[in-house]
């Protein structure tokens, strides 16, 4: 029988995918990846063989990525808040509750147009992509179109204008 193991008690090298663990939200590190968007790598892709990432998202008021695409396949869950999509040329506003699919090579972008925190779950299939975020934190915004190019993400355009 396994036991369950905290991963953040373990150190990467030894981070096995057949092993199952348990999180607590003390043990998960939050920062900042653009600015007014704190993220936290729920699940790593090494957690589960590569299949997949989860990061949980909290953008302030007025906080937007820019439009971009990757090869991953992208999912949104709304916990709380009303962000606005972009997906394509189409602009969709939605509420907590809602899903937002995003196919592999589409064109996106959110904003948070109101007046509250947005907190998100974003779901990425494959993983691994989760790495260029704590890559980018900090930097400024021009940094960092070379450093996603190297995950296989490409900056299309500006942020969502408020």
């Amino acid at each position: 029988m396994k036991t369950l193991q905290g991963i953040a008690s373990r150190g990467k090298s030894d981070r096995r995918s057949d092993t199952a663990s348990i999180r607590s939200r003390e043990t998960i590190n939050v920062f900042e990846a653009i600015p007014g968007e704190h993220l936290a790598i729920l699940v790593r892709a090494g957690d589960v063989s590569g299949r997949f990432c989860i990061l949980e998202s909290v953008a302030a008021p007025g906080t937007a990525a820019p439009l971009h695409s990757h090869a991953e396949e992208e999912v949104f869950y709304v916990l709380s808040g009303t962000p606005t999509f972009q997906l394509g040329n189409d602009i969709h506003e939605v509420r907590a509750g809602c899903t937002v699919v995003i196919p592999a090579g589409t064109p996106h972008a959110w904003i948070n147009r109101s007046n509250a925190d947005v907190r998100m779950l974003a779901i990425f299939a494959p993983g691994g992509i989760e790495n260029m975020f704590s890559e980018i934190a900090g930097l400024p915004l021009d940094k960092v179109p070379p450093i996603a190019a190297s995950y296989g993400t490409t900056v299309l355009g500006p942020p969502m204008q408020p």
